[in-house]
Order: C-alpha cells, then sequence, then structure tokens
C-alpha cells in the first residue's frame, strides 16, 4: 500500500498531523503499537491533563475538535508563581496581553477521542493500530516501513509522532542529547478546601516545583497536581498514607488552597530530558517527544509538540501545492532547525527555574527574590514571558 505521509505514533501531536493533513486531502496512513482510538467513554475525563496555550487552542479550532474539547475544559486567566523558600513571588494576568485567558486545562484522552472521531470519517486515512515497526528503508522516492505483523507500507515520507523512546528515530538513527533531572513526577486529580477557580499555581520548593491547574470533570471543579519532586524525597512521599500526603502537600504550598482530597489515585514517572541533535533523516521527521521532551513545570510538553505540528503541516502542504516531493531535503532541515531553536530556547528557560529555584545557596536566593520583584514590576517582561508560554509571536 502506497500513502503520501505514514504517520508513526497515535498520540495527540501524530493524530493533530494526520487530521491536519488528511482534511487537505492527503493519503494518510496513522500507525500505533498501541490502540489510541478505542478510548473508553468511562476513561474520557481520566489520566492526563494538558495545558494548552492560545496557539493550541486556536489549532484544535482549525482542526474542527474546540468545540467538544471546550466543553470539558477549564480556563485559567491567572498564573501565580513563588519561591516557598524566599519571598519572592509573582503573578501573570491575562490582562498583560490583552487576552480574556492564558490557556486552558483538558483531558488528554477527550482531546485524543475528539480527533479519532474525526479521522475516522475521512476515507483517505488508514488507521493501523496493535501494530510495530521492525524496520526503515530508504528509496530514491519513496521510504518502506515492514510492520511486525508482516505488513509492507510504502510513502513519499515518515513521520515519527511516536514518544520518547522513538522505534523511527532509532531505526533512522538519529542521534540524542539525554539526562535525568533525578526527580520523579507525582500527579494526581484533587479536591480543595478553597476553589482554585480560574488560577495555576506553581511553587517551587527546595524540593522541586508543585504545579496545581484548574480542570474540570464532570461540571466539578477540581485541581490537577503535577508534583515533580527530587527522587529520595519522592520515595518518602510515594510511602506516606493518603491522609500524610495530603498534609505534606498543604505544608508545602503554604496552605493557599486549604485542605485537599484526592480523587484519582497517585500516580508517578521519572523525569528525564531528552532533545534530538537533529529532527529529520532522509524522507523522515520527528514531531513532539520523538524529537524533544522538556521538564512538566510549565505544562509546555504537548504545546511544543502542536506547534511542531503546525510548522511542519504548512511546510508540506505549501510544497504538495506546488507538485513537489513533500520530503524534500531542505525543508526537513528548515522545519528542523526552525522548531530546534525555539524548542530550546524553552529547554533552556525551564532549565533556568529548576536550577534557580532549585539551589539553596543564600545569595542564590536573594538573586532569584529580587528577579522575581523586578519581573513583577517591569511590564515589559511580564508581557514577553506570557506571550511566549502563550505562542503568541
Amino acid at each position: 500500500m502506497k500513502y503520501e505521509a505514514i504517520i508513526v505514533g497515535g498520540g495527540v501531536a501524530g493524530a493533530s498531523l494526520a487530521l491536519l493533513l488528511g482534511q487537505a486531502g492527503m493519503r494518510i496512513c496513522l500507525l500505533d503499537k498501541g490502540s489510541p482510538s478505542r478510548v473508553h467513554q468511562t476513561d474520557l475525563f481520566k489520566g492526563k491533563t494538558a495545558s494548552l496555550n492560545l496557539a493550541s487552542i486556536e489549532l484544535f479550532k482549525k482542526m474542527g475538535i474546540w468545540e467538544r474539547v471546550d466543553q470539558y475544559s477549564k480556563e485559567f486567566t491567572n498564573i501565580e508563581v513563588w519561591d516557598a523558600e524566599g519571598s519572592s513571588a509573582i503573578t501573570f494576568n491575562a490582562q498583560d496581553i490583552s487576552e480574556s485567558k492564558l490557556g486552558k486545562v483538558a483531558h488528554n484522552n477527550n482531546i485524543l477521542s475528539s480527533i479519532f472521531d474525526l479521522l475516522r470519517k475521512l476515507p483517505n486515512i488508514d488507521i493501523l493500530e496493535n501494530e510495530s515497526v521492525l524496520s526503515i528503508n530508504n528509496g530514491t522516492e519513496s521510504i518502506e516501513i515492514k510492520t511486525d505483523s508482516g505488513l509492507d507500507l510504502m510513502a513519499n515520507l515518515v513521520v515519527g509522532s511516536d514518544g520518547s523512546m522513538s522505534s523511527i528515530r532509532s531505526l533512522s538513527s538519529i542521534p540524542i542529547r539525554t539526562w535525568s533531572y533525578e526527580q520523579t513526577a507525582i500527579v494526581s486529580l484533587l479536591e480543595s478546601e478553597i476553589p482554585i477557580n480560574k488560577t495555576a499555581y506553581q511553587i517551587f520548593t527546595s524540593t522541586g516545583p508543585i504545579a496545581l491547574l484548574p480542570v474540570t470533570v464532570e461540571g466539578e471543579d477540581l485541581a490537577s497536581l503535577i508534583w515533580s519532586a527530587d527522587k529520595v524525597y519522592a520515595e518518602k512521599l510515594l510511602t506516606l498514607e493518603d491522609s500524610e500526603f495530603l498534609e505534606e502537600l498543604k505544608l508545602k504550598t503554604e496552605g493557599k488552597l486549604g485542605y485537599f482530597k484526592i480523587r484519582e489515585a497517585i500516580s508517578s514517572f521519572p523525569l528525564h530530558q531528552l532533545h534530538a541533535k537533529e529532527y529529520f533523516a532522509e524522507r523522515t521527521v520527528l514531531v513532539g517527544d520523538s524529537a524533544h521532551t522538556i521538564h512538566p513545570l510549565a505544562g509546555q510538553g504537548l504545546n511544543l509538540g502542536l506547534s511542531d505540528v503546525i510548522d511542519l503541516s504548512e511546510r508540506i502542504l505549501s510544497l504538495r501545492r506546488e507538485g513537489r516531493d513533500i520530503a524534500d531535503a531542505k525543508m526537513l532541515k528548515a522545519y528542523s532547525d526552525s522548531r530546534e531553536k525555539v524548542n530550546l530556547r524553552m529547554v533552556a528557560l525551564m532549565e533556568g527555574f529548576k536550577r534557580g529555584f532549585g539551589s539553596m545557596n543564600p545569595w542564590v536566593k536573594l538573586a532569584r527574590n529580587a528577579a522575581f520583584s523586578v519581573a513583577n514590576e517591569t511590564k515589559f517582561l511580564k508581557k514577553k514571558f506570557i506571550k511566549e508560554a502563550a505562542g503568541i509571536t
């Protein structure tokens, strides 16, 4: 079977790219080793949540899924950031950039379900699930992949959107830089004594940052917890009884939201940084976590992946309209150079935050308190930072 493009990985980034290209009339194969299209209705509002910036929201509107996603999302108009080890604090407000909101928090499963509902309606899209890629072979005008079930698939271009352990990246011999943050992310859904309303909270502590995001579950306002704790401390937290864990969280958040109740079981996963040295090889290109991962403290991982999708889809469709090869090496390099610059800038920013707020050096603490004070009082700096995070240029 010959396709214009084979997209390997049916997460939000890969499925979004398939829908954008499919809506433009391209013959697409979306392949995944699991079954992302089969999200059960009872699981739509369970599991991961995503903080969507304004650029991602505009993309979902273009794709035609936003109305459904928005029904079950929660907007945030403010972000409060403070240092638990000092007196520094800063507040970002949508009004600072003349917007009504800074973003919305949505459920990953609901986003995926919305995308696949539209993908299934397109006759030019084939969805192949429970298929793993075994090999890639490049020809002069096409690329062939073989799957573990014995399928031979041909395309002009292969897109790797199969996550941080990407088989496409590995089979294409694309080198990576990687290191561990020596932290564990602890996540859960919580009910808070004091309503979180439309504010996202980011608290920097000596043992790692804590994020609390407003989220809606079946009409009820809850808080999505992402606690990036140093490994040894995380091991201690995960052995605590729920009541002890919640008391520790209340202490670390300085009682800002009062007491908490657990509404979804606590889970955890290790945090590491990964970045491909290039986002492409011959007739192959990477998007999302296949190309880069980032610390979750600012909730930018999915937004960066969707920005990859926007950039790449525009370049592919432009070449296609001109009747040119959509796997043109110059285009793939231009995409790689463009996205790498943006993504590395965000990685550096998040790494700076993590290192700066992880230090207990009294001089560093004094400096960051002063920096927070200056940033909070300087409209230009606040505006620039918010626009970067919101995906506004």
